[in-house]
This record gives C-alpha cells, sequence and structure tokens, in this order.
C-alpha cells in the first residue's frame, strides 16, 4: 500500500478536548500506526502550548500564538480582527508546508475553509473537509439569553437564564455571521479545489442543502470508537450492581440537553428512588445544574463526578447511558456507552438516531421532551433484562460498523481516492 502524507488542520486541539478533537486525535494516531505520515496543524491559543511537539507519536504544529495567546484581553472587535489574521498565518502555513504533505484535511466547514481551500487551489493539492456539527438551525449567539427547559420550575428565574456563550453552534456558523459574500466565496472555492465533503450522519446532508452547500460526491463517514478501550464488563456480580445505575458524559454546555435531562430525573426519582444517575464532565453550566438539582430535591440521587480521565471505568459502573442533547455531529458518548454494550437513551439528533435504531439496539426520543426521556429511562430501569438486550444488539452495532479500524480504513481509501484523482488529472494536463 501506498505511503500517505496527510496533514489535518483543525482550529483547536489538545489540551482542549472536545468531540472533533478527539477524532482528529484518534484517526492521526490511527494512521500513523499504518504507517502513513500525518501531522495536525492548529491554533497555538496558549503561551504556555510549545509551537511544536508530539502527543501520542502525533506531529503537532501549532501558529499564530502572538495573535491568539492574549486576545481575551481585548475588545470583542479586535478579537474577531486577531482570529481573522490567525487563519492567514495558518494558511501561509499550510502554503509553505505544501511539499510535506498529500491530502489536506480540514476539521470542521467553518472559517478555516477560507484558507485552507485557497492553498489547495493554488497548490493543486487535494482537499477533504469534515463537517463536524449541525448546529441547533435556529439558535445564534446573536442571541442575548435563552431559558433552560423549566418543566415545573419558575421559567423567569434568573439563575435558569443563560447566553449565547453557553453553547457551540453548527460549523457554517462564524461563516454565516461573516455575511452572504463570505458563504458565496466559500461555495466557489471549494467548487474549483474539487474538494471532497465528509459528513458524519444522513441528517447533515439537509444542513448543507440548505446552505447550498451540497456538493458532488459528499462521503458519508462517521466518527469511529477504540472497541478495545472502550469494551463490554461480563461480570455478572457488576451487572447487577449497576442495573439502577444511569451515566451521562457530557460537557456542561446548553446544547447536551442536560438540563432537560435533570428534568427528566426529576421524574424517575420520583417513581424509582433507587437509581442513582451519574453526570461525568464540566462547562460553563455546572453552577446552574448544580441549582437545578437543589430546586428539584434530586441531589441526593446525583453525582457530579467531574472530567473523568478513565471513560471507560466510569461507564463500567452504569447500566444504562444517556445523552440528551439538542443538537449534536455524531456524538462520541453514544458510541463510547454503546461500545460499552449499555443500553442508550439519546435525541432524536444528527448521529444519535443514525447510530440507534429505536427499539432494536437504543432508544430515542426527541430533543427536550423530558417526560419521553423520563419514560425511557424507567422503561429500562425497571427491566434490566430488556437493558442488557439493548446493550448487546448496541455492542455488536458499533463492532460492524463504528470501530476505529474500520473507519480508519475508509478513510485511507478515501485519501488514495483523491489523490489518484489528483495525480490522473495532472498527467492528462487538466491542471
Amino acid at each position: 500500500m501506498r505511503k500517505l502524507r496527510i496533514y489535518i488542520a483543525i482550529a483547536t486541539f489538545d489540551p482542549l478536548v472536545g468531540g472533533a478533537e478527539m477524532q482528529a486525535k484518534a484517526q492521526g494516531v490511527a494512521l500513523c500506526k499504518r504507517g502513513h505520515d500525518t501531522t495536525i496543524v492548529t491554533f497555538r491559543h496558549a503561551k504556555e502550548w510549545p509551537s511544536r511537539e508530539v502527543v501520542s507519536g502525533l506531529p503537532v504544529i501549532r501558529v499564530a500564538g502572538k495573535l491568539l495567546a492574549e486576545r481575551a484581553k481585548y475588545p470583542k472587535s479586535m478579537q474577531k480582527l486577531l482570529y481573522l489574521l490567525a487563519q492567514v498565518v495558518l494558511g501561509w502555513t499550510l502554503w509553505t508546508q505544501r511539499h510535506h504533505y498529500d491530502v489536506l484535511h480540514v476539521y470542521q466547514l467553518s472559517l478555516l475553509a477560507l484558507p485552507a481551500t485557497l492553498v489547495c487551489r493554488l497548490a493543486r493539492k487535494p482537499l477533504i473537509i469534515s463537517v463536524r456539527s449541525t448546529g441547533s438551525g435556529k439558535l445564534t449567539r446573536s442571541l442575548a439569553n435563552v431559558t433552560l427547559a423549566v418543566g415545573p420550575l419558575d421559567p423567569t428565574a434568573p439563575w435558569l437564564q443563560v447566553d449565547g456563550h453557553t453553547w457551540i453552534d453548527g460549523d457554517l456558523e462564524p461563516l454565516k455571521r461573516m455575511g452572504k459574500f463570505f458563504m458565496d466565496v466559500t461555495r466557489s472555492l471549494l467548487v474549483q479545489t474539487r474538494a471532497v465533503v465528509v459528513i458524519l450522519s444522513t441528517r447533515m446532508k439537509g444542513y448543507l442543502a440548505t446552505h447550498d452547500l451540497l456538493l458532488p460526491g459528499v462521503q458519508l463517514i462517521p466518527n469511529g470508537v477504540d472497541i478495545d478501550r472502550f469494551r463490554p464488563v461480563y461480570d455478572e456480580a457488576m451487572l447487577r450492581t449497576r442495573e439502577n445505575t444511569v451515566i451521562c458524559v457530557s460537557k456542561f454546555r446548553y446544547e447536551k440537553g442536560n438540563d432537560v435531562l435533570l428534568q427528566a430525573w426529576h421524574i424517575v426519582h420520583k417513581e424509582l428512588p433507587q437509581a442513582h444517575l451519574i453526570l461525568v464532565g464540566a462547562g460553563p453550566l455546572q453552577k446552574h445544574l448544580q441549582n437545578m438539582a437543589e430546586a428539584l430535591q434530586i441531589t441526593e440521587s446525583i453525582e457530579f463526578a467531574g472530567l473523568q480521565s478513565d471513560v471507560p471505568a466510569q461507564l463500567h459502573r452504569a447500566g444504562i447511558a444517556v445523552l440528551p442533547s439538542r443538537w449534536e455531529g455524531m456524538p462520541n458518548a453514544v458510541l463510547e456507552g454503546m461500545a460499552c454494550a449499555l443500553a442508550c437513551v439519546a435525541t432524536r439528533v444528527s448521529g444519535s438516531e443514525d447510530i440507534i435504531q429505536h427499539g432494536e439496539n437504543g432508544l430515542l426520543v426527541e430533543s427536550e421532551d423530558y417526560e419521553a426521556m423520563a419514560q425511557a429511562l424507567l422503561t429500562l430501569l425497571r427491566n434490566p433484562a430488556l437493558a442488557r438486550q439493548y446493550g448487546r444488539a448496541a455492542r455488536k452495532t458499533i463492532e460492524q460498523d463504528y470501530s476505529f479500524d474500520h473507519i480508519t480504513s475508509t478513510y485511507i481509501k478515501l485519501y488514495q481516492t483523491v489523490l489518484g484523482r489528483r495525480e490522473d488529472r495532472a498527467a492528462k494536463g487538466c491542471i
């Protein structure tokens, strides 16, 4: 097999960890293990971060530190200008490094797409852009605040109000805020570059179509999960002890819907006081959620476990996993829970609705419907045999379609295809 040289460009990377960052790192490491040269190019958001280092065997190049490291101390308008200048620096880096990679893979169809497409157009390099999130489809950061789903609580309570800094919207949101001109330029450059757009879920086709970016040759490649690290525990005694435990692994941000889960848990707690909920994560809404738990009088049944490095060990504490997201791209939390053979309850959002077949390997409910979520959780808590059945089916689904090994092979095939097309066109004098 031909040795590939891949550069993966992403706006944030380790030690800033989210779903996209986790997938970029895992993909890069997997490609390196397969013998392909893979490098991460990202922004240097803090002075203490080295401009170059190796993370888990993966070379990382960080740029624009002088522009970004202290931009938070400036007014918003200046912060935006500095970030735009950082895009130029990253583009220049990709241009100067053009002889070191065969294919450029950009994580997120965002502002980063502009310098990436321009560089690939001039350098005649194949470009792949992955769409990571569809966003809400209705909310934008221009809104001053939104009210958390309140159920039995007073919707006017000040502590239930949250602003736009508590969520991250879809990939295209930064470009949309720049205006129609930048959206049109982005589309034009993508077409000229013959970029291949990768989506994570079927719903993302509609997201791209809405913004006139459903280009020819869109590829659906979902996220993957390490099925050796995330694996089931079959100890019968442990399985019995965790039947009444539900776990949610997510950031405490508005889009993750943890507030909806707590209101669902208020109902669950009334019906099954012995049930226990573990929340693994942290984020800007942590205080809101703790206040909500107190107001709903459910604190004794909830554990705020904080950030945890050993996520599989946390998942092994529960028999059921839940993800109450308002929107997603392709949630790692669902993949990881299912890989551990947990019965999962999730909302009908991008990604989750592809992975989970309702009533076969998990349960789906509508976003923000805390009553339906409560009933789904009660169904599984009251029927441990059904939860185990869903869990076994979930593990089988992951093994068949979502293992890192399978997803990495799919990407390698795509890289080879786009590179072969580019070389064929060059041989024919088309570029």
